[in-house]
C-alpha cells in the first residue's frame, strides 16, 4: 500500500471519528424536548465531549508515543461507533452526555496520533507535516459538514424518527475502515521515554496561532447549541501561509458571530444561516487549518503528537466552557444578554490574538 493511500485512509479515519460528533446535532432540541432540558442542561451534555478531552489530554496526547499511531486510531474509531450506538439505541439527554464522552475518547485518541502517522506515512519531513495536517485538517471540517447535514435530510422526510438511517451508515463505515487501517504499517519506532502521563506540547511561535482556536471553536459551539436552541424556541482555503490564515478567520469570525448571534436573538432563520455559515469558513477554512499547519510545520519528531495534542487541548477548552458558561448565561440573563456579552468578548480576543500573531517569533 503506497504512502498516498496510507494518508488518506488515515484521514478517513479521523472522517470517521469526527462524523461521529455531528450527526446528532439536528436531533439535540428533540433530546432535549424529551426530558424538559433548557439551554444550559444541553449545553452542559454538548460540553461533555470537550471536557473529557480536556480532562484526559495528559494522558492521551503522549499515548501515540508510548503504544504506536496505529493502536490509538483503531481505538479511537470503536469508541466513535460506541458513542452512534448509544443513541441509537437511547435517544436522549442522559445519553447524549454519556455518547458526548466517548466522542471525547475518540478524538482524543486520534487528533494527535492521526496527524503523526499520517506525517510519517508521507516521509516525516516538513513537506509531509504539512500534507498530513492538510489531510487531517479536511477529514475534519468534512465530517463536521457531512454528519449534520446528512442527519438533517433523514429529519425533514421523518421528523420524529430519533433514530436516522445515518447512524446505522456509520457504524458500517467504521466497520468497513477497521480492517483497512490495520494493515497500514506502525511508524512508531521506539516508544518514548518518560512517564505515561506528560503535559501537551506547545512551539516556539505557535501560541497565538493556537489560541486563535479557542474562540473559534467557541463560537462555533455556541452557535450549535445556545444559538440553535433560540432559534427553535422563538421559531416553534488552501494556498494561505498559516499565520495570515488563522487572522485572516479571526476577522470573519468576528463578523459572522455577530450575524448569527442577532439571528438567534431576533428569530431570524436566515440571518442566524448566514452567520453559522460565516463562522463555519471563519474558523475551519482558515483558523483551524492555519493554526494546525502552524504546529505541524513547528513541531517534529516525538514533539509532532504532543504539539497537536496541546492545540486540541486549547480548541476544546473554547469548545465546552465557551458553548457551557453561555448557555446558562442564556438561562440566567436571556439570549440577547448572553449573545452580546460572547460577541463583545470575541472582538475584544480576536484583536488582542491579530496582534499577538504578527509580532510573534517566526516559525522555526
Amino acid at each position: 500500500m503506497n504512502a498516498t493511500t496510507g494518508v488518506r485512509l488515515v484521514g478517513a479515519g479521523v472522517f470517521a471519528v469526527g462524523i461521529a460528533t455531528t450527526l446528532p446535532l439536528p436531533l439535540y432540541g428533540a433530546y432535549a424536548a424529551r426530558g424538559g432540558h433548557g439551554a444550559g442542561g444541553l449545553s452542559i451534555a454538548f460540553a461533555c465531549y470537550a471536557l473529557t478531552l480536556i480532562v484526559t489530554a495528559p494522558l492521551l496526547g503522549p499515548l501515540p508515543d508510548k503504544i504506536g499511531r496505529k493502536p490509538c486510531v483503531l481505538a479511537g474509531l470503536l469508541l466513535a461507533g460506541v458513542s452512534t450506538l448509544v443513541l441509537y439505541l437511547v435517544p436522549d439527554i442522559p445519553a447524549l452526555a454519556a455518547a458526548r464522552v466517548a466522542q471525547g475518547l475518540a478524538m482524543g485518541c486520534v487528533t494527535g496520533a492521526g496527524v503523526a502517522w499520517a506525517a510519517e506515512l508521507a516521509g516525516g519531513d516538513a513537506a509531509g507535516a504539512r500534507r498530513a495536517a492538510s489531510v487531517v485538517a479536511a477529514a475534519t471540517i468534512g465530517s463536521f459538514a457531512l454528519g449534520a447535514i446528512g442527519t438533517l435530510l433523514c429529519v425533514w422526510i421523518a421528523p420524529a424518527d430519533l433514530r436516522p438511517p445515518t447512524f446505522p451508515a456509520h457504524l458500517l463505515f467504521i466497520l468497513a475502515l477497521l480492517p483497512l487501517l490495520a494493515r497500514l504499517r506502525e511508524t512508531l519506532g521506539v516508544p518514548a521515554a518518560g512517564g505515561w502521563l506528560r503535559r501537551p506540547a506547545f512551539p516556539r511561535g505557535t501560541l497565538a496561532t493556537t489560541c486563535a482556536i479557542l474562540p473559534g471553536w467557541g463560537t462555533t459551539a455556541t452557535v450549535l447549541t445556545s444559538g440553535q436552541a433560540l432559534v427553535a424556541a422563538q421559531q416553534a482555503l488552501g494556498g494561505v501561509a498559516p499565520r495570515p490564515s488563522v487572522r485572516i478567520g479571526l476577522a470573519l469570525l468576528v463578523v459572522a458571530a455577530g450575524l448569527a448571534f442577532l439571528g438567534a436573538i431576533l428569530a431570524s432563520l436566515p440571518l442566524f444561516v448566514a452567520g453559522a455559515s460565516g463562522v463555519g469558513i471563519g474558523v475551519y477554512a482558515f483558523i483551524y487549518r492555519g493554526g494546525l499547519g502552524a504546529v505541524s510545520e513547528a513541531a517534529t519528531g516525538e514533539e509532532r503528537a504532543r504539539a497537536v495534542a496541546g492545540y486540541f487541548l486549547v480548541a476544546h477548552v473554547g469548545f465546552s466552557i465557551v458553548p457551557m458558561l453561555a448557555g446558562l448565561a442564556v438561562d440566567a440573563f436571556g439570549g440577547a444578554a448572553a449573545l452580546g456579552g460572547l460577541w463583545a468578548l470575541i472582538l475584544v480576543t480576536a484583536i488582542v490574538l491579530g496582534v499577538a500573531i504578527r509580532r510573534a517569533p517566526l516559525i522555526r
